[in-house]
């Protein structure tokens, strides 16, 4: 008996210490096992992914009556670091099923996924874990299955094609929108949790305070449900765990057949690119393949001609530098198809500018809301010449006006659309059009009964519009920002176009300046009464490289070479013409300058000139392209008004100079003028305020005893276009006490002389 109660307490304890070890062990297996996470914000968030198979497909199913569009979201898996800016290649097959399984069609989409920056809050890392390990993810790539492709689709299949030895493997997630049954959609909005709703505002744009009410309703009609991979037998789901945040970071490389660098420029016999210098640089560029690329530069003022880009190639193989360039524009062009890369030698960045147009049609018209009493500018392309309608709503919604407009076919030569293929398409070149709508506007539609490309923007008539004029480096200053003169408008039915594939982003390229010839003639405004303080100047500014010469006048000054100084001043005045008024200006020092009648000197004060003067001019011989102007002195704040009853010019210059060689100056420009109804092709802005910056292009002095030192600024011009039906007057207001002088552009030659202008500054 005693035996057996040892060997009860032995079989007890055996089984407690086998109990307590057993639960210990699978302690440590479950903190074994645990998922390594790092610190993570609120947005973070984790989603179950599948890993695609190159060799058995994962299918999802959907109900197709309530199915508006697929999207299918994946992410690369690196088998090794790789350089953050360069795109490593895949490629998603997907079939579509009928209800028995049957294939209806096959198509592949072609992804180019670049692998997430890791220390960079706007682009956070994703991470997936397998075995435990982070593993190398790319950013989201994703393409959309719109609902006209969905027709008798009743499941779609998913297959791994491998183009890139280093993508160790993809991982998708499949959504599906579906419709929601609600008739409030803002009590739904309120009613889904507070977590939810965050969610669907950071999956749907930028942040919940982001968060329209087209995109609200959008959030609330529809729900992406995410689809599960369907039974299939032999098929092995393999699952893991994909973290990343809200809002997701999808960056679209995609396309569907060849693949071309899309950071590159394509160039052929009819299609060239440019790339604008902001201040002087060489461009580096590479090829990919050996041929012959032709560069010229552009002078973005006209001022010099164009000049042809010389290059070397560099000790990397098909790479090149140009020489160095004055700031400007430089075209590229090829006659065979080539794939250019490009870069600034100073390493600063380098941004291709790119426009989203609506594509719409007979079906698929684009809605707008917008402000009243705003203005519109409406950017048109097609294939083909046709007609399109604007029509602008009330608050009722019910229409108030209707236009209809006609536009062209050209192509453009520079910009271009970049299709799924990566090929390069070119495009139409844009239709302006401007329209000022009136107090009861609330929105704008715009139909046609053919495809047609459309960019609408907008701004408010009475905003400034602020930008810097400078003929070389314009430098930063920390007081004043270029502000856009127009801001982009987002359709209503935005989300309709990109479900059907319909908005199109457009490679826009600055095409170079257009040689105009004018046949206007400026003629200077006297302000003797709004501005009694003038004098006069001998101003040296450069003409357009293709302007016409004209006839030199007295008013026109050349300076004399140090070698005419020294000996030819007193034969020259000998042989001045009696018919013509002979003057001579010369410059003491920078600050002092006198003119003098040439018949009103003899040779000895003429003898006292040339030795006592620094600079000489002379007004009766050879090409002289010192111009003899009226400047008035314009107080700093004080508005000059200038009104117009009857005449009306086809623009107004002004021309400013100032005392102090480093003095930035700020110009405020109002135009008050009554405008034509409808949509025009030309459009005035009311408010301007410009800064500008000395010019090292043109010079200036005053013909004064004591204060003659002048500098050049560039000038203002205000255009006065076709959409003016009456203009009232311009004023014009500094905030710095300068020196000024009014150009007006007429169709004729006024007969009252003045002192001769030009605008070329």
């Amino acid at each position: 008996m005693q035996f057996i109660k040892r060997l009860l307490k032995l079989l007890i304890l055996l089984a407690l210490v086998f109990g307590v070890g057993f639960a210990i062990f699978s302690f440590y297996l479950w903190v074994k096992s645990a998922e390594p996470i790092t610190s993570r914000s609120d947005t973070e968030t984790r989603s179950n992914v599948q890993w695609l198979s190159t060799e058995k497909p994962l299918v999802f199913s959907f109900s197709r009556s309530r199915t508006h569009s697929i999207r299918v979201l994946s992410n690369a898996i690196f088998s090794e670091p790789t350089s953050l800016d360069k795109p490593i290649n895949y490629a998603i097959e997907y079939t579509f099923l009928n209800e028995q399984k049957q294939v209806i069609s096959s198509h592949i989409y072609h992804h180019a996924s670049k692998l997430t920056p890791p220390d960079n809050n706007d682009l956070q890392i994703k991470q997936i874990i397998e075995d435990r390990q982070a593993l190398l993810v790319s950013s989201g790539q994703s393409f959309y299955l719109s609902q006209d492709q969905l027709d008798k689709v009743a499941s779609i299949s998913l297959k791994l094609i491998t183009e890139d030895t280093q993508v160790m493997g993809v991982v998708v997630r499949v959504h599906a929108k579906t419709l929601n049954n609600s008739d409030d959609k803002y009590s739904a909005w309120l009613k889904l949790p507070l977590e939810r709703r965050e969610r669907s505002s950071a999956y749907h744009s930028v942040g919940v305070n982001a968060l329209s009410t087209t995109e609200i309703n959008n959030a609330v009609t529809y729900s992406w449900l995410k689809l599960a991979p369907q039974g299939i037998p032999g098929i092995d789901f393999k699952a893991d765990i994909l973290y990343e945040t809200l809002p997701y970071n999808v960056v679209t490389y995609d396309f569907s057949q060849q693949q071309l660098n899309l950071n590159d420029y394509y160039t052929d016999a009819t299609l060239c690119a440019s790339i604008t210098l902001e201040q002087p640089d060489s461009l580096v560029f590479s090829l990919n393949t050996a041929g012959d690329i032709n560069l010229t530069w552009y002078d973005s003022s006209q001022f010099t001609a164009p000049k042809k880009v010389n290059y070397k190639e560099t000790a990397q193989p098909l790479t090149f530098i140009t020489a160095p360039l004055d700031s400007g524009l430089v075209t590229i062009c090829s006659r065979d198809p080539l794939l250019s890369n490009w870069s600034f030698n100073s390493h600063l960045p380098m941004t291709t500018a790119q426009d989203g147009y609506y594509q719409i049609t007979e079906s698929l018209t684009a809605r707008y809301t917008i402000e009243a009493n705003s203005d519109i500018n409406i950017d048109l392309r097609s294939a083909s010449r046709g007609h399109a309608s604007v029509i602008v709503f009330d608050q009722d919604n019910q229409p108030i006006d209707t236009f209809t407009v006609a536009y062209n076919d050209e192509i453009s030569s520079y910009d271009r659309v970049i299709l799924d293929s990566t090929q390069r398409e070119k495009v139409p070149k844009a239709n302006q059009f401007y329209l000022r709508v009136n107090e009861r506007a609330s929105a704008l539609e715009i139909t046609t009964k053919q495809p047609l490309l459309v960019r609408v923007k907008s701004r408010s008539r009475q905003f400034n519009y602020q930008r810097t004029l400078c003929h070389s480096v314009c430098l930063d200053n920390l007081e004043f920002h270029d502000i856009a003169a127009w801001y982009e408008q987002q359709a209503d039915n935005h989300y309709a176009f990109i479900e059907q594939d319909s908005y199109i982003n457009i490679r826009v390229f600055q095409e170079p300046p257009a040689i105009l010839i004018e046949d206007t003639f400026y003629q200077s405004r006297e302000l003797f009464k709004q501005l009694p303080i003038s004098n006069v100047a001998l101003v040296n500014s450069p003409t357009k490289y293709f302007a016409p010469s004209t006839e030199p006048t007295p008013f026109h000054f050349a300076l004399l070479s140090k070698k005419q100084t020294k000996a030819q001043l007193v034969q020259m005045a000998a042989s001045a013409p009696s018919t013509t008024t002979a003057n001579v200006v010369y410059q003491l020092n920078a600050h002092a300058a006198k003119e003098v009648a040439l018949k009103e000197t003899d040779f000895e004060q003429l003898a006292n000139i040339e030795n006592s003067a620094q600079k000489i001019y002379q007004n009766w011989q050879g090409q002289r392209p010192w111009i003899k102007q009226r400047l008035y002195k314009l107080t700093a704040n004080k508005p000059l008004k200038l009104t117009y009853p009857t005449l009306r010019p086809h623009s107004i210059v002004l021309k400013t100079y100032s005392h102090n060689a480093k003095q930035k100056i700020i110009i405020d420009v109002t135009q008050n003028a009554k405008y034509h109804g409808g949509l025009t092709h030309e459009y005035s802005i009311t408010n301007k305020r410009l800064q500008l910056l000395p010019s090292n292009l043109s010079e200036a002095f005053l013909i004064h005893p004591k204060d003659s030192q002048l500098f050049a600024y560039p000038a203002v011009t205000q255009q006065i276009n076709a959409d003016i039906r009456a203009l009232n007057n311009v004023t014009f207001t500094s905030n710095k006490t300068v020196w000024i002088a009014i150009l007006e552009e007429y169709s004729n030659e006024e007969v009252k002389i003045r002192w001769w202008n030009d605008d070329v500054l």
